[in-house]
């Protein structure tokens, strides 16, 4: 079966500093992969590769069975590609629906109508439906992390990329958002997940990839993963020796 997302010997170089040496990963359609590493280890990079904020310097990436490789952003986003910010950056003068509804209509070219009726159906998965107008700055920050991921899925994408969203929540809240991310998978939304939570990354994904001076370290199940000796000495600061 064809993999909804393919990276082949993907690299990207600033200058003499290579970012992402030479990447090969496959995502299949429903699956939820969860991507660990030190800061400055690249992942955000490879985040920006997938979307198209960058251009590789050398390999191939693959979407639903089309080379993506050098298509602009709007144009994978229409595909099916949406992302989350760390930060949530919102329109804040706005009210919650109107956030979405912008995305739908303008980003995900839909009509006003169907636009309408799919921002509540989202507003009701991310738990936001009770505050669908209220000001978006005037949100708490789970609010504000709701609103991030709902915002991704106003465009109906197939697949979320999710850049550290469980950042500065309590344990909770955490919880709580843990909570939504299921739900979104369960509709069908196939997930890359980067997060430095670790207990709130393996409880809602299937497979691990862990990246390291932007090259693949490990990968597999999560729970072989995080006991490989390399992977504990980089990311955890356990001796490898000893582990």
């Amino acid at each position: 079966m064809t993999p909804l997302l393919r990276l082949d010997g993907v690299s990207k170089s600033f200058g003499a500093l290579k970012v992402t040496d030479a990447v090969s990963l496959e995502l299949a359609a429903g699956e939820a992969l969860g991507i660990l590493g030190p800061n400055g280890a690249g992942k955000s990079t490879l985040f920006n590769l997938i979307t198209g904020g960058l251009k590789p310097d050398e390999g191939r990436i693959e979407f639903d069975g089309r080379d993506i490789t050098r298509l602009a952003p709007h144009a994978r986003s229409r595909l099916g590609i949406g992302r989350s910010h760390q930060i949530p950056q919102p329109f804040a003068g706005m009210s919650v629906y109107e956030n979405l509804l912008v995305g739908a209509v303008f980003g995900g070219r839909q009509s006003e109508r169907q636009a309408q009726s799919h921002c509540l159906d989202v507003l009701a998965t991310t738990g936001l439906i009770d505050k669908a107008n209220r000001a978006a700055g005037a949100l708490t920050l789970l609010e504000r992390k709701r609103l991030e991921l709902a915002r991704a899925l106003a465009l109906k994408p197939k697949l979320l990329l999710l850049d550290e969203i469980a950042g500065g929540l309590t344990e909770a809240e955490c919880q709580a958002l843990v909570g939504t991310i299921r739900a979104i998978r369960a509709a069908g939304v196939s997930l890359i997940w980067i997060e430095h939570v670790v207990h709130a990354l393996l409880s809602a994904i299937d497979r691990l990839f862990v990246i390291n001076f932007g090259q693949a370290l490990a990968e597999g199940a999560p729970a072989a993963v995080l006991a490989d000796p390399r992977v504990q000495s980089v990311y955890m600061g356990i001796d490898e020796a000893a582990a």
